[in-house]
């Protein structure tokens, strides 16, 4: 038996439908690829999950993290408003 380590295991239409709320949400001038876009999620699930949706960690951290993954603060936050968007995150 394989144990997955991810998660979250999202669907095409479910990176699909996120990635439409993040371009209309984002203000960012450099919209990521659809495939950029759904390894920067996975990464975003894999770094914030616990913390914002299993309430282990700190939520501080998880986001400085994200932060540091992705850049840039304002595109990182367009990202996590993306997602709760789409559903309720924290």
């Amino acid at each position: 038996m394989k144990i997955n380590s991810k998660k979250v295991e999202l669907k095409l239409n479910e990176y699909q439908e996120i990635y439409t709320i993040f371009k209309e949400l984002s203000s960012a001038k450099n919209i990521p690829t659809f495939e950029q876009f759904k390894k920067n999620i996975d990464t975003f699930f894999e770094l914030t999950f616990d913390a914002y949706v299993s309430n282990i960690g700190s939520k501080g951290e998880a986001i400085r993290k994200w932060i540091e993954y992705i850049g840039s603060e304002k595109v990182a936050l367009d990202y996590f408003r993306g997602v709760d968007t789409w559903h309720a995150y924290t």
